[in-house]
């Protein structure tokens, strides 16, 4: 038995003395810092979520694949998406993402604010984009002296962007990337854009992959956010409801609008400001819940609210 495994066993086996000793919370920060990401997806369990509503808007093709090429990339990434089962997938109506285009898509960086507002007047969490970045070249020498050699390296990568649609803040950024290597003398001579086609093909699934595992694994983390939508009396409506997971019972944190911040569009983004109370559901709709105040207050509509396991 490997050294390595014998370690993962010895620190299995006290995990349940560590988890008593400092507390879950603590321990569960602790470990997540101290262990290989892989380690600690499989050791800690995570808390109780509601499921995400996500809009996912069709891939920014930036590498120059051409039509039918980048649909079938942009179909793998939905695909994989709809089956997380803590997401909630949609797809954004026909035309839409053409008539609300980012003005500068390199990257995932969203410039154009409608595309947040139109997912969260939708009831969506998060709103999700992903570029197809240009392929980059260089030639550098690789391997170790006598055997290096110069090679001819092609680089293609994916960038995908999260946002809170709640607070128009990003929450991920993330961008994922392949080498493919080739001797300088056969680059010289080959055709470039079938072997082009060819790192495509080899490359863009296993990196849509790993954006989706990426992605999935930072939502499951992230605290289900949402708003506020009406308050009469003392009875307040959420845009949360039966399709995420929520029960009658279930708690949510109420904060304040905070510190505001002017976009290079001209919008104005307001951040999470100070907690103001806490509410309980009473009854739960389709896609919407009635709650009542427990502490705290005043509250109105469009204030933000973070489920509380």
């Amino acid at each position: 038995m490997g050294i390595r495994r014998i370690l993962k066993l010895i620190l299995l086996s006290l995990m349940p003395l560590l988890l008593s000793a400092l507390g879950c919370s603590g321990t569960a920060s602790l470990m997540r810092k101290a262990l290989p990401q892989s380690w600690a997806d499989k050791i800690l369990s995570e808390r109780p979520n509601l499921k995400k509503r996500v809009m996912v808007f069709p891939l920014v093709d930036q590498a120059g694949l051409g039509r039918d090429m980048a649909q079938q990339y942009d179909q793998q990434f939905y695909r994989l998406l709809k089956g997380c089962p803590r997401l909630l997938v949609s797809e954004p109506p026909d035309g839409m993402f053409s008539s609300l285009s980012m003005e500068s898509p390199q990257y995932g960086v969203v410039t154009n604010s409608r595309l947040v507002d139109f997912a969260q007047s939708l009831g969506m969490n998060n709103l999700i984009i992903g570029v197809l970045n240009p392929p980059e070249t260089c030639i550098r020498k690789t391997g170790i002296w006598p055997f290096d050699d110069w090679k001819k390296i092609y680089t293609i990568s994916m960038a995908v962007n999260v946002v809170d649609t709640a607070s128009k803040t990003l929450l991920m950024s993330h961008l994922e990337s392949k080498e493919t290597a080739i001797a300088l003398e056969e680059a010289e001579e080959m055709d470039e854009k079938a072997f082009m086609d060819e790192v495509f093909a080899e490359s863009y699934p296993e990196i849509i992959r790993k954006q989706v595992e990426t992605v999935s694994r930072e939502l499951r983390r992230q605290p289900w956010t949402g708003t506020t939508l009406a308050v009469e009396d003392d009875v307040i409506m959420i845009n949360a409801g039966r399709e995420v997971g929520l029960e009658p019972g279930k708690l949510f944190e109420v904060f304040a609008l905070g510190e505001s911040i002017l976009s290079e569009s001209g919008r104005t983004i307001y951040l999470f400001g100070e907690k103001i109370g806490m509410i309980k559901v009473n009854l739960v709709m389709e896609t919407h819940a009635l709650a009542k105040p427990l502490t705290g207050g005043p509250f109105k509509p469009k204030q933000f609210v973070r489920f509380k396991p």
